[in-house]
C-alpha cells in the first residue's frame, strides 16, 4: 500500500529535521522533542497505514531508547509524542500502541495519544 505524504506533513518533517540539526543534544541534559520526532520521523509511514515497520523506524525507535534512560526523560518524550501525534493527521493510534512490539523494542513509553506521561 502507496502511502501519499501531503506537502504539510513533508513540510513538517522538514522542520523536525531542521530542528534537531539547531538543537544539538549534549550529554546530561534532558531530551529535545526535536530529538524525539527526529528519530520517530521514518515511522511516520507505518503509524498513518500500519503495515511492517521500516528497519529505519525500528531504528529510531532504538535510538531513542538509548536517549531516554530515566525516568524524567521518558516522560518528557512521552509528551512530545502525544504533541506531535495532536498535529500530524492521520496516525493511528492503534498503530502506535503496536509500534514497539512490532520492533520488537521496549523503551518504556506507551505509544498513545491517551496515556498519561506523568506515569
Amino acid at each position: 500500500m502507496m502511502v501519499n505524504i501531503t506537502s504539510k506533513t513533508y513540510t513538517m518533517l522538514l522542520l523536525v529535521i531542521t530542528l534537531l540539526m539547531v538543537f544539538a543534544y549534549h550529554k546530561g541534559e534532558a531530551i529535545q522533542c526535536s530529538q524525539v520526532h527526529m528519530y520517530l520521523a521514518p515511522c511516520l509511514p507505518y503509524l498513518t497505514a500500519g503495515g511492517i515497520p521500516s528497519q529505519q523506524c525500528c531504528g529510531g525507535l532504538n535510538n531513542l531508547k538509548a536517549a531516554v534512560p530515566g525516568k524524567a526523560d521518558q516522560q518528557t518524550a512521552c509528551q512530545c509524542l502525544k504533541s506531535v501525534a495532536k498535529t500530524i493527521p492521520g496516525i493511528n493510534d492503534d498503530n502506535a500502541k503496536q509500534l514497539p512490539a512490532k520492533c520488537n523494542i521496549d523503551i518504556g513509553i506507551p505509544f498513545s495519544q491517551s496515556v498519561d506521561c506523568n506515569r
